[in-house]
């Protein structure tokens, strides 16, 4: 399900596209973190992770200290018609949101994209908009 177009109050600028996807958050350090996307669209995604995830990207506290600095690697495949095809894209932190003691909410920024992966982000997005255009039409 996509979300409308972006009102005076909303801050993105392109739709957002509800999806289930895992994605693995590779740290500069090389460190692996397995989190899941729930939206996503061309300039960034939303992730949902637990604690241990949050000390690993900001040991002192991802909600106590600065996180304009933290940089990381966002992969995960996206399937385009039958065929799954990898995304890598350099991501920065833009909010974090405490969800419950142990879940938290961050909202990511695509920064760069690596080996071509934004043509497979642009072709998966595509696919959204076209299921979002033909549910309209056979409604």
């Amino acid at each position: 399900m996509a979300l409308d177009i972006p009102g005076i109050s909303e801050r993105r600028q392109t739709p957002r596209f509800e999806v289930d996807l895992p994605v693995d958050l590779v740290l500069e350090d090389g460190t692996i973190l397995p989190v899941q996307a729930t939206n996503l669209s061309s300039t960034g995604m939303l992730i949902y992770c637990d604690s241990w995830v949050t000390d690993e990207i900001e040991p002192r506290g991802i909600q106590n200290h600065s996180i304009s600095h933290i940089r990381f690697k966002a992969i995960t495949e996206l399937n385009i018609g039958d065929i799954r095809k990898k995304l890598y894209a350099r991501c920065r932190i833009m909010s974090v949101q405490r969800m419950s003691q142990d879940e938290f909410r961050l909202n990511l920024a695509f920064v760069d994209f690596e080996n071509g992966s934004e043509s497979v982000l642009d072709a998966f997005l595509d696919t959204f908009m076209h299921k979002k255009t033909e549910t309209r039409h056979l409604a």
